[in-house]
């Protein structure tokens, strides 16, 4: 059995750092490794250098350097696998949430806007920053990894408008069509530019550009759809016939108003509740103090307990504002309706 020398050991230690390996543990071990098979199978007589060259190569395929990227990879990634499972479930867990709430939204069935906002947040804070890292691990080069961050920012824009638009939240438009502008002037130039420089991907970088084009095309396309003529003015026709018949509820409820005094505190409660949620409908009210405002003026109808006044929905509340004109109608009638009924007692 052959000793090694310090000075050997100097020469190992050197040489492996010279090789790439700067992490002090992995040097050790990999120095003691060396050192194990050169005493135990160098002659007493053999060539040092040459038996170490021939040692050393057994450690890697093609440099030294391998164990330093796989020792850091271990490292950074050290629960991959438990990430990857976490990935698939979370992965599920959203598009579950997501359809489900779909469904309870288009049946309006209560809880939909927590089911919706339980799988989009699942999504865009959970889904896709694992699937960053998870990505990160297997492309190490700079230019990839931002074209990776850039995509998975400008999806979870792009999703977070979706979801204001479904829930009828403030500046839906601006993240979804911002997302949508910055993915078709800035992101796909730079996929294509950057991926057609490998030929290895130049190929599927092309295919992919294409489809991403088209994708975007069709979104825009969509968010600048217009109705025909025909229905604009239909539209518009039904608008300025329901503003004449407002107008002539407003004039009658007017003139009611006129010809008699009011006879209770309950008629004057009414018509004061009527008021202040005609008022929120004009002032655009946030959702919450729109439906106390609801739930107080079909308690009033309630307590009057006439046919000829209806409650009005709740639902309708999350169609504001394009439902507050018939909101507005349905109070106007139901105050016309109470008047004359007061009127008649």
């Amino acid at each position: 059995m052959r000793s090694i020398t310090d000075d050997e050991i100097d020469f190992i230690l050197a040489d492996i750092e010279r090789k790439g390996i700067v992490t002090e543990d992995v040097r050790y071990n990999i120095l003691d490794h060396v050192c194990c098979i050169i005493e135990n199978e160098l002659p007493q007589n053999g060539n040092f250098k040459e038996f170490y060259r021939n040692t050393i190569a057994r450690f890697y395929k093609k440099e030294l350097l391998e164990i330093e990227r796989e020792t850091e990879n271990l490292l950074t990634f050290k629960y991959y696998f438990a990430m990857k499972r976490t990935l698939k479930i979370i992965g599920l867990l959203s598009v579950i949430f997501i359809l489900l709430g779909a469904v309870f939204k288009a049946m309006h069935w209560p809880g939909a806007g927590v089911i919706i906002v339980s799988g989009f947040f699942f999504f865009c804070f959970i889904f896709i920053p694992l699937n960053i890292i998870l990505t990160f691990r297997d492309d190490k080069k700079a230019t990839n990894r931002l074209v990776i961050t850039l995509g998975m920012i400008l999806t979870t824009t792009g999703i977070f408008g979706l979801l204001f638009k479904v829930m009828h939240w403030p500046l839906a438009n601006i993240l979804f069509q911002g997302s949508l502008a910055v993915f078709g002037l800035v992101f796909i130039p730079l996929y294509f530019f950057i991926k057609t420089r490998n030929p290895e991907t130049k190929f599927n970088a092309i295919i992919n550009t294409t489809f991403m084009v088209a994708a975007a095309g069709m979104l825009f396309t969509l968010l600048q759809l217009r109705p025909s003529h025909h229905t604009e003015n239909k539209e518009k026709m039904m608008i300025e016939t329901q503003s004449f018949v407002m107008q002539q509820l407003k004039n009658t409820n007017k003139q009611l108003l006129l010809s008699q005094e009011v006879k209770s505190a309950e008629h004057a409660n009414f018509i004061k509740i009527s008021k202040q949620l005609l008022a929120q409908l004009d002032e655009n009210n946030a959702p919450t103090a729109l439906l106390s405002s609801i739930n107080e003026y079909n308690e009033k109808i309630s307590e009057i307990g006439d046919t000829s006044l209806k409650s009005m929905d709740k639902k309708s509340v999350d169609y504001l504002p394009e439902n507050s004109y018939i909101l507005k109608l349905q109070i106007i009638s139901n105050e016309n309706a109470y008047l004359c009924l007061a009127n008649n007692n």
